[in-house]
Formats: C-alpha cells, structure tokens, sequence
C-alpha cells in the first residue's frame, strides 16, 4: 500500500470527528444510483484508451439535425457548467456543487463541437457528522451530427481535501484497474469510493445528455 492510499484510508476512518460548520457551504450531485449488483464497478468498468481513462458513450438523436443537437446540448451545458453553482441543501441527496472553473470551454457550432470543463465535487458521504468527498475536474467532450452525438469524458482528476496535505491525483494512478484491485482481485478500501462515484457520475451525465436531446 502506498503512503498516499495509507493517508487517505486513515483519514476516512477519522471523518465523522471532523465535520464543521463549513460543510454546509458544499453541495452535492444526485448521482445515479440504479445499480443492483456491486460487480458493475469492477474489473472492466472503467476503460482505457492508450492508458488513459476514457468514457465514450455513442447516442442515437434520430430526425434531428446537428445544428438543433447542438444547441439543446449548449443549454444543457450551459446550466449543468455553471461556475460557483449552489443547488439544495447540503443534507439532501439533489446537494451539488461546481466550482469556479466549471464552464463550457469550446462552443463551435459548425464543428459540432462542445468542450466542458468539470470542476465539482463528488460526494461519498453526506450526512451530519460524516460527510466525505473530493474535488474532481475532467473534461465532456460532444460531438454532434445529425442524428447522432458522441460523448466522451476524459482527463479526470481528484483532489481530496479531508488530508493535511491535499494532492492532486490522475484517476489513472487511482481508479484504473492496474491501480484499483488487490493481488487477489478485490477492490481496494482506499480508492473504491472514488471508483464507484466516477462511474457513477459517467453514468449520470450520459443519462442527462439522453435526456437533452429526446
């Protein structure tokens, strides 16, 4: 086990002494939460594309043009990418946050492209007096013609404040199945939550895209 996992596992195990007032400044992702049988989380669940963590999802939009894809896709990802965004209560499973780097960085309309940046937090515990989670950046990448988009989230990122020293962590160094499993193929303590929530964030932002361009 390395130091930065040991850190990480003793600081979970101490997270309901530390909970303050400052908690309710936070929120939180309802993320998806449809998943019946553990093993959807493991081996395989999270692929690489040139030993990097890429997601892809291909959407079928038939009868609509590129152009109106494109723009249902910029108003949902203009709302969903807002910086400094404040959404319910921080004890309420809808709880979200995006920090101020959020944004849409690309809008080319004749490309069919959007770019966003994530910069939110993905919460693994939220409750009083127990409340844990990271900071996580990535980038959604959309791609449109007609009748069609491909989404793709990649370059994905942890910061995990609840440390003396916070670090910024590639989820290949941490959420990979190289990275994320025993010698024995079970899944390890210390990054299972940041695996579960990543997978559960693709899931949900590929089921918000559906929903954009029905």
């Amino acid at each position: 086990m390395t130091m930065k996992r040991l850190m990480i596992g003793l600081a979970m195990a101490v997270l309901p002494l530390m909970a303050t007032t400052a908690s309710a400044q936070l929120l939180m992702k309802k993320y998806y939460d449809g998943r019946q049988d553990a093993t959807y989380y493991l081996a395989g669940a999270v692929p690489e594309r040139e030993g990097k963590i890429v997601f892809t999802k291909e959407i079928e939009a038939q009868g609509k043009s590129a152009r109106d894809l494109f723009y249902k896709l910029g108003q949902w990802a203009d709302l969903r990418y807002t910086p400094n965004t404040t959404r319910g209560e921080w004890t309420e499973a809808s709880f979200f946050h995006n920090y101020e780097y959020a944004g849409v960085t690309v809008a080319d309309v004749d490309e069919g492209t959007l770019v966003c940046q994530g910069d939110e937090e993905l919460v693994f515990t939220n409750k009083v007096l127990n409340r844990d989670a990271t900071r996580t950046n990535y980038i959604l990448r959309l791609s449109v013609r007609d009748g069609h988009v491909t989404a793709e989230i990649s370059q994905i990122y942890f910061t995990y404040v609840f440390v003396e020293e916070p670090e910024r962590m590639a989820a290949e160094e941490w959420i990979s199945d190289r990275e994320a499993f025993d010698k024995k193929g079970r899944l390890l303590k210390s990054v299972a939550r940041f695996r579960v929530k990543t997978v559960d964030l693709k899931d949900e932002l590929f089921k918000e895209i559906e929903e954009a361009v029905r």
